[in-house]
């Protein structure tokens, strides 16, 4: 069965005020607090300074699509200040960010690059970590996975260690208010895909897999609502199942984010590729689980089974996202490079159905019309 690491859950509106004697518990006197310019410019940095008290230090350095050089510099400001602990205020690119540099305080790795793809050179003696949420999908707040590209135009490489698990998580709905609708719809759509395909793969674990089925439940409810910037109430309910998206990467994911991270080359957001794929894979997948598939089917309150792949593409038309790869804008290079990087993704691993060649080959032929 998975281990499972969970974080401290300090959850609800206004629970950002929990952060400075969350900090003190975890003795943490002088944070390096990691963010974006976006945040900075919305605001919320500000606020999030103010909780955290005065002994922090900012970076905010961190492009949307979250590179290993941007981890170096994050961590050479963590140096030269000589801070103790790290907090993450922002989506999936800052937390992922902040994991690796964590990750390099338990390490002889003397670069971000040396770590990526290898967990075996992480410690379990990192400094304190304390992420906010400030999106509504990537789940990184609650998984022990974090992806940076070693350029910014080459795909994503994979990180997992449960050393990486935060050790606090602050699900504040007050931070998401006014997260733009497209990002909602994206990551909100990120979170179901994390929910689906983690309770789809093996091996079966009760506690996460109840995570996962009430996380389909919420998000497919909740997340078109939530794309109303008058959504509150909804968008909690999107942070609660994105969390739960993230303890379902605990025991893997599946095809979607196979083909998502072989197209995670062009700057294109994750969510809008998972996106695109999910529908497809849903459908692949279903039939080679069918009692899994129908306890999905049951959690978006759906008639059959049959009407799952049918029922995701209608939501995401609905929420604006693309119908196919093309529309979202990507050009491949090469087809047989892209079936090839999805064949070999360690995405497959604990799915129930992996893909073959011809299955890769026959999707991206559908999403790249």
């Amino acid at each position: 069965m998975t281990m499972t690491v969970m974080p401290q859950v300090l959850m609800g509106r206004g629970s950002l005020d929990q952060l400075g004697a969350a900090l003190h518990r975890l003795r943490c006197r002088k944070p390096l607090l990691m963010s974006d310019e976006g945040l900075k410019s919305a605001g919320i940095l500000s606020q999030v300074e103010a909780a955290a008290g005065p002994d922090i230090v900012v970076f905010t350095d961190i492009p949307p699509n979250p590179t290993a050089a941007a981890a170096d510099g994050a961590y050479e400001a963590y140096l030269l200040a000589g801070c103790d602990s790290v907090i993450a205020v922002g989506g999936g690119s800052v937390i992922d960010t902040a994991k690796i540099v964590v990750a390099r305080t338990d390490s002889k790795a003397v670069s971000a690059m040396e770590l990526l793809g290898r967990p075996d050179l992480i410690g379990p003696d990192v400094v304190p970590l304390v992420v906010l949420p400030t999106t509504v999908g990537t789940g990184s707040e609650s998984s022990p996975a974090t992806g940076l590209h070693p350029t910014a135009t080459t795909r994503t490489v994979g990180t997992r260690s449960t050393h990486l698990v935060p050790k606090v998580a602050i699900l504040d709905p007050d931070l998401v208010r006014t997260l733009p609708p497209k990002l909602v719809a994206a990551t909100g759509i990120d979170a179901l895909s994390h929910c689906i395909e983690g309770y789809f793969a093996e091996p079966a674990h009760p506690f996460i897999d109840a995570l996962a089925l009430d996380g389909i439940t919420r998000a497919f409810t909740h997340v078109e609502k939530a794309v109303s910037l008058d959504g509150d109430g909804h968008r909690g309910d999107l942070m609660t199942a994105a969390f739960a998206g993230g303890m379902a990467i605990q025991k893997g994911l599946g095809p979607a984010h196979a083909i998502a991270l072989a197209c995670g080359d062009q700057n294109l957001h994750h969510g809008v590729l998972v996106s695109v794929a999910l529908p497809l894979t849903v459908e692949l997948v279903s039939r080679h689980a069918p009692e899994k598939a129908d306890r999905v089917r049951a959690a978006m309150g759906l008639a059959q089974v049959s009407d799952i792949p049918t029922a995701l593409r209608a939501l995401c038309d609905r929420l604006g996202l693309p119908g196919n790869l093309s529309a979202a804008g990507y050009l491949p290079a090469s087809l047989d490079d892209l079936v090839e990087a999805a064949v070999s993704s360690p995405f497959n691993r604990a799915s129930p159905y992996i893909p073959s060649v011809a299955d890769y080959r026959n999707l991206f032929h559908r999403l790249l019309p």
